[in-house]
């Protein structure tokens, strides 16, 4: 099962769009003018796909539907009445669920009534930042006139979401959307990601949040390294533990060993496999059994057989990771000029001029981190079966770079069983893939000159 289109009626009382995903290689490129919607449409879609229905009680439409292969779909209609006269008795989303047209019985059809009442707010409020007050149907902060939703206090503080009664924790279109998980990259990507609620206040404004992105993802890659090199000392640990018991019983049952020119074979292919992994910072330098004949391993041929298996299980551990860290590095070498680029487990992202000098990952160029990070999102970060949303990736990157960045994505949603929307303005990006683009477009603007 497979969601096959998005549309919108009425975006800013203006714009009808409608999003086919339904391309072989399973990207939809949207392409239009400024203020058409694209990046409108992709917080709606990922509004949507989370159960956040806040979102659309914000953004003026008509009709918001999205289908899917089974043929089921879902509409959500804006209250116009409910948004302009504040009835509490009217949900200001209606949802309508259909099955090849024909309208199904549903539990919430009708509306969804996301405000939540007042005594509960009330209950809440001791547990929000003391810089916001309880006003009306949310909260107000000192100095401005917006009113915050909880729905918006908890994006800023998650671990609100704990006082929140469960009934009112039910993520909408889970029914649809099923095991379908959502990526979004901004076009916002170089600042880091904030930081849990306990460690930063993004109200107070004595405390700084300059971290920047391509530093968050190379302490991440550190953490990924390491938890992989536990689950291989772990492993490692217990096959070592036992190798004797397993020899002995290999020996005693009478199994016969590999050929001494396969173990040969074997033994050079494990070298290869493991320089690969102290390349990518996954290993240090090994012994590695070099020179060894046919004479040498007749000598212990059961030994090195139950050696060889062992060494593969080990470092199958790796695989995942290793693929991923291979994909990076590749690409990375590849792209960036006068550069050496390398992974350590403690250190994270290491680049290295070519006159030998270090350089550090916030010096990189502006195109080069989002480089880094576009990349780091797509192959390290993307859950298996997701809808990839990704606003203007283009944004500082070289053209050559935009002139690779569809065939870099479609690899790694092949991987992933992954779809994605792309929001651009750059031909350079779609390059001959123009088969893949929907163009957005507004109606017809009459001229007013004629008019007078």
């Amino acid at each position: 099962m497979n969601i096959t289109e998005f549309s919108v009626r009425g975006l800013f009382g203006i714009f009808d769009h409608k999003i086919p995903l339904t391309n072989d290689d399973n990207v939809t490129v949207i392409h239009g003018p400024n203020g058409i919607g694209k990046t409108m449409l992709l917080r709606m879609i990922k509004g949507f796909m989370e159960g956040d229905v806040a979102i659309f009680e914000q953004i003026p439409f008509t009709e918001f539907s999205a289908k899917r292969s089974d043929g089921l779909s879902v509409t959500l209609k804006s209250n116009k009445a409910a948004r302009t006269i504040k009835k509490k008795d009217q949900p200001i989303i209606e949802l309508s669920v259909s099955k090849y047209n024909n309208l199904i019985p549903f539990e919430t059809t009708g509306g969804f009534y996301t405000s939540i009442p007042s005594d509960i707010l009330d209950d809440i409020d001791p547990q929000i930042h003391y810089i916001f007050s309880r006003h009306m149907s949310g909260w107000t902060k000192d100095g401005e006139s917006k009113i915050y939703s909880l729905h918006e206090l908890i994006k800023i503080y998650p671990t609100l979401e704990k006082h929140v009664p469960e009934q009112y924790k039910t993520k909408a279109f889970s029914f649809f959307t099923q095991d379908i998980n959502v990526f979004y990259v901004e076009t916002i990507r170089l600042s880091a990601e904030k930081r849990p609620v306990q460690d930063y206040d993004p109200f107070n404004d004595n405390e700084t949040n300059e971290v920047l992105r391509v530093k968050q993802y190379s302490k991440d890659i550190s953490s990924r390294i390491e938890v992989a090199l536990a689950d291989y000392a772990k492993y490692s640990q217990e096959l070592d533990r036992t190798f004797p018991e397993r020899l002995v019983n290999f020996l005693r049952d009478g199994n016969s060993p590999l050929e001494s020119k396969t173990i040969i074979s074997e033994i050079n292919h494990l070298g290869t496999l493991r320089k690969r992994l102290i390349n990518l910072g996954l290993l240090d330098s090994e012994n590695i059994l070099n020179g060894i004949s046919e004479k040498d391993v007749e000598r212990c041929a059961e030994a090195l057989t139950i050696y060889i298996n062992d060494m593969k299980s080990k470092l199958s551990v790796f695989d995942k990771i290793a693929s991923q860290l291979g994909s990076l590095m590749d690409i990375i070498e590849h792209r960036f000029k006068y550069k050496q680029f390398s992974l350590h487990r403690t250190d994270g992202f290491r680049f290295t001029s070519i006159t030998g000098s270090t350089i550090e990952a916030s010096e990189l160029s502006s195109g080069e981190q989002h480089e880094l990070v576009l990349l780091y999102e797509l192959i390290f970060r993307i859950p298996q079966h997701s809808l990839i949303l990704i606003d203007e990736p283009e944004i500082s990157l070289h053209v050559a770079w935009q002139a690779s960045f569809l065939g870099d994505l479609m690899n790694t949603l092949k991987l992933t069983n992954s779809y994605g929307i792309v929001a651009t303005h750059s031909p350079t990006l779609i390059g001959p893939r123009w088969d893949l683009t929907i163009q957005l477009t507004g109606p017809e603007i009459p001229d007013l000159g004629a008019l007078k």
